[in-house]
């Protein structure tokens, strides 16, 4: 697309370029005035000028010139015809906006995109394990390249620490794919995950399920690492016994504190030669 610029009335006049979805807010004849300009497939500019009368909204355009768009709406509110800029109207001239277009270009063809041709389309892969392998290769590119431009807008705290990028959400057709970075885990937190989980009486699966669509929850294998965690660290701290009526006291055995679980994920001390017992505990 070849950058159009605005028409040189004189020899000594600037031309300034124009913008393409470039929109300004402006005031004329104590109007209030949107100012629009799109690229359309002929590559010509259309300016477009909205306003608000009442609750009515009103439109005008034009693909002459900005001055034109300015006169279509002097006629249609019945306003005399001025001989405003419509440069000056659409805020081209101004200043420090015209820089910033000047120096956009240049940025622009700095910032090179390089193109790994090597690599097939994503929609080509039909492997799982393939598409999630180019998502994580992905993540992790994007990650170096928005830390750095965090550290680049100081995007810090108060102890000027810079802020944690935590997920990127990325659509793609009807799936939603979401890239969660590790960071540091507040423990306070996620016991709060694992007290509402047990009280919930919430599965594995099911939170699994929850935080497949849920990008801001704590993911599944960290809450139930954490419950491991709370388990042992209550296993060791409360001994825990068993009692049969039919035994004697020198026969009631005690688990130890060092008695490992077998064969359970959670981490609950269970033996099955006393199951059906009575169980007790010291605090």
């Amino acid at each position: 697309m070849n950058i159009k610029y605005t028409q040189k009335n004189n020899h000594n006049a600037v031309q300034y370029p124009i913008p393409d979805g470039y929109n300004v807010k402006t005031e004329i004849a104590d109007q209030m005035l949107c100012c629009e300009t799109k690229y359309t497939l002929a590559n010509k500019v259309l300016y477009t000028i909205t306003w608000k009368e009442g609750r009515a909204e009103w439109m005008v355009s034009s693909e002459r010139s900005a001055s034109g768009a300015v006169n279509e709406f002097l006629k249609k509110t019945n306003r005399k015809k001025s001989q405003i800029s419509g440069v000056h109207v659409f805020g081209f001239d101004i200043k420090i906006l015209h820089q910033l277009r000047i120096e956009q270009p240049r940025e622009l063809s700095t910032d090179k995109i390089t193109i790994d041709k090597r690599k097939r389309p994503l929609n080509e892969i039909q492997s799982l394990s393939q598409q999630n392998k180019r998502y994580a290769s992905f993540g992790r590119n994007a990650y170096k390249k928005v830390k750095n431009l965090i550290l680049k807008h100081r995007m810090v705290s108060e102890s000027e620490e810079p802020i944690c990028i935590c997920s990127m959400e990325l659509e793609n057709g009807n799936n939603i794919i979401n890239i969660k970075y590790n960071s540091l885990l507040d423990l306070t937190r996620l016991d709060a995950y694992v007290r509402a989980c047990d009280e919930t009486l919430l599965s594995h699966d099911g939170y699994r399920r929850l935080a497949a669509i849920e990008a801001r929850l704590i993911r599944e294998y960290q809450v139930a690492h954490r419950r491991i965690e709370i388990t042992k660290l209550i296993n060791n701290q409360i001994n825990i016994g068993t009692f049969n009526l039919d035994k004697g006291l020198d026969q009631q055995s005690i688990l130890d504190d060092d008695d490992e679980p077998q064969g359970n994920p959670d981490g609950i001390i269970v033996d099955e030669q006393e199951v059906g017992n009575g169980v007790y505990r010291s605090v």
